[in-house]
């Protein structure tokens, strides 16, 4: 679970971060705690040398009052807790007065920097001179470096703080983020898979900011729309005639089937007509294909003129043509298989030739002749084929009395 996590994008993202951060961020925080803990040590033996200075410009005083106001600062400095000790001394070491909790001067040793000496006293000794400026001593200062310590310590929690909450933001926003790139390229991909499966109709609807996933969103709906516009030209020209533009074979069959389930549950009638031109051959033979092929298209044109909308004309191969009428009763199926024979026996005039063609016809009805595709389409080859032997264009309704003599086998759609 988490290898696949991080194989994500949304991971990667995450993992970059945490890489990123598991070097930036020691040493960005750690150099600037390291500057502040310098700027607070240096801020503290800066402050306790001005300090000591003042002290010891007040102690060289012969000034009674100046004494006192020495005496009163030290005082006030070693109630604060900010220095520890004070101790005036002669040239000699001896030593004059003293503040604190004082040791003895012998062992007393002077720091430099901040936490030396391995404690947590800063001690710093000051010369004192006379007017004239001859050494009359030393002042003797003790202060407290641990307020100092605890703001360090501080500041390192704080830094700490900071830390945690920077990495904690930082990581919230990648995964945000990386979800707002990887939702829209989850879509993407599922988008992609629902094509490659055959569900082209499904408009993409991605929603990013993103101007690159934008960009790939509308070339991906591009390609969807072009798949659309193929595939349904390849499945018209699946179930139409490449000539005529009229229902082929396998698109009748459909059609027909679902006509006779709909007879079925409605108890209504359908008729099946199938119509074979009459002098085709010789017009294609002595005229041309190309005059052949006029004629077929004139054909499909007057057939499909002479139905309504809801019927079905299709062009079964050559010169053979099938109609299917629903909701029809008999007396009307016979009328318009009539007035298709007569417009298809009008003049045809193709490139200065006026010719006339006709067709044979033969009317089948469901569920009078028979409640199947194959027993109605039987009954329907054999009306037709039964017109032939007339040798006249016209139309003929399918009889038993038809398949008592030489019937052609049945049509197969």
């Amino acid at each position: 679970m988490i290898k696949y996590h991080f194989s994500t994008l949304t991971g990667r993202f995450t993992l970059s971060a945490f890489l990123v951060h598991l070097v930036m961020v020691p040493l960005l925080f750690g150099g600037v705690l390291y500057l502040v803990e310098s700027n607070y040590k240096n801020h503290f033996v800066n402050q306790v040398r001005n300090d000591a200075l003042i002290l010891a410009s007040f102690s060289e005083s012969q000034n009674e009052h100046t004494l006192l106001y020495q005496q009163k600062i030290i005082e006030d400095a070693v109630e604060s807790g900010r220095l520890l000790t004070a101790q005036i001394a002669d040239e000699n070491g001896k030593l004059l007065n003293s503040w604190g909790e004082t040791e003895l001067i012998e062992n007393y040793e002077e720091d430099f920097f901040f936490a030396e000496h391995n404690d947590t006293v800063f001690n710093i000794i000051v010369p004192r001179y006379d007017s004239e400026g001859n050494t009359q001593g030393e002042l003797f200062l003790s202060y407290d470096e641990q307020l100092t310590r605890d703001q360090i310590s501080q500041t390192y929690i704080y830094g700490i703080y900071l830390s945690l909450a920077y990495i904690s933001i930082t990581f919230t926003l990648t995964i945000l983020l990386g979800r707002q790139v990887t939702k829209p390229i989850q879509q993407l991909r599922k988008a992609s898979f629902d094509i490659s499966m055959g569900q082209y109709d499904r408009a993409l609807n991605v929603k990013t900011g993103i101007q690159d996933i934008q960009q790939l969103a509308r070339t991906l709906e591009h390609m969807r729309h072009e798949l659309v516009m193929k595939n349904r030209e390849l499945q018209y020209h699946a179930m139409h005639d490449h000539l005529t533009g009229l229902p082929n074979r396998l698109l009748l069959r459909h059609r027909i089937d679902q006509a006779l389930s709909e007879n079925s549950q409605n108890q209504k009638t359908m008729a099946i007509l199938l119509i074979d031109l009459d002098h085709f051959k010789e017009i294609n033979d002595t005229l041309g294909h190309k005059v052949g092929d006029e004629v077929l298209k004139i054909s499909a044109e007057r057939l499909q003129a002479g139905v309504r909308q809801s019927d079905t004309v299709a062009r079964l191969g050559g010169d053979e043509f099938a109609i299917i009428l629903p909701n029809i009763d008999r007396e009307n199926a016979i009328k318009v298989s009539q007035k298709l024979a007569k417009v298809l026996k009008e003049n045809f005039t193709i490139d200065s030739n006026e010719f006339q063609v006709g067709a044979s016809i033969g009317v089948a009805l469901h569920p009078e002749h028979g409640k199947s595709f194959e027993e109605v389409l039987h009954c329907a080859d054999s009306a037709m084929y039964a017109s032939k032997r007339k040798r006249q264009s016209g139309a003929t309704l399918y009889d038993k009395q038809l398949d008592t003599g030489d019937i052609s086998p049945t049509q197969k759609l």
